[in-house]
């Protein structure tokens, strides 16, 4: 039997992961539609025409995303915040990578699929009911009816960029990548101290881009992204400059694909050496 990793040993210890946690996530979720439903019917409260305009359906299925799945993530290994449990959790008889391939498998790819099946359950639901109180109010002030639909959450209006949307999501894997690190480095108060923790980094990196950008290049910013640089003129108009396509190129991938492993290998390390 592999030592690092073994199928059949990874399997077992889903099952045991699922059977200690089902409760909890099965609430979680609840709990996630629940809060979706009370969001859309403040909205609709507040301004029932504008409610499922497709800038606040996308608003709230990404923002809720973000939120919710950092939190998720921040939870994974919370036996190790305990003693007693912490023991229990580094005794079990599989590997660092099993564990954390098993935390993967929750946090990322059940949640992602789990909450967009809630989200689009209560989307289509909120829509639903909306549109039929737009109705029942044009047809008594003899107006036309402004319906909304249902969006897809993962096509970007032309205006955004085709892309735009996939960026999110490849954004929403690093930083929740970033969580899920947090659940172990951190003992305590895991999501708060990573929260703080990533603020941080993401407020150095953009001092240090910064400054480097303006000793090395001319006042102005990317754009399209990182295939232009835009140089703002004495006049305050702007001249476009093409960038190299391998560099730009470079800087996507390294954007896109990056981030997440560089986390996921320093979770692996960090349980792996983890102690009580």
């Amino acid at each position: 039997m592999n030592a690092v990793f073994d199928f059949n040993r990874w399997l077992l210890y889903i099952g045991k992961h699922w059977n200690e946690n089902k409760k909890k996530y099965l609430l979680s979720l609840g709990a996630i539609a629940g809060l979706l439903v009370l969001w859309y019917s403040f909205t609709m409260l507040v301004n029932l025409n504008g409610a499922f305009r497709r800038d606040n359906q996308a608003i709230a299925y990404y923002v809720g995303l973000v939120l919710t799945g950092c939190l998720f993530a921040s939870l994974m290994f919370s036996d190790l915040n305990e003693g007693a449990t912490a023991i229990h959790f580094l005794l079990v008889p599989v590997s660092a990578l099993e564990k954390l391939l098993c935390a993967f498998l929750f946090s990322a790819v059940l949640f992602f699929i789990s909450y967009t099946l809630i989200f689009y359950v209560v989307d289509f639901s909120m829509v639903s009911i909306s549109n039929n109180l737009i109705e029942t109010a044009a047809k008594r002030d003899h107006v036309i009816a402004n319906t909304q639909d249902v969006i897809n959450v993962f096509q970007a209006p032309p205006e955004q960029g085709d892309n735009f949307y996939i960026y999110l999501l490849t954004l929403f894997v690093g930083v929740q990548s970033a969580f899920l690190l947090g659940s172990v480095y951190f003992v305590k108060f895991n999501f708060i101290k990573t929260t703080v923790s990533v603020f941080i980094i993401f407020v150095a990196f953009m001092l240090v881009v910064h400054k480097l950008m303006h000793l090395f290049m001319p006042h102005g910013d990317f754009a399209d992204p990182f295939t232009i640089y835009r140089v703002w003129q004495p006049d305050n108009t702007q001249v476009a400059i093409l960038l190299p396509v391998w560099l730009s190129n470079i800087l996507l991938f390294l954007f896109k694909y990056t981030l997440a492993p560089v986390f996921w290998v320093a979770t692996y390390f960090r349980l792996k050496e983890k102690e009580v």
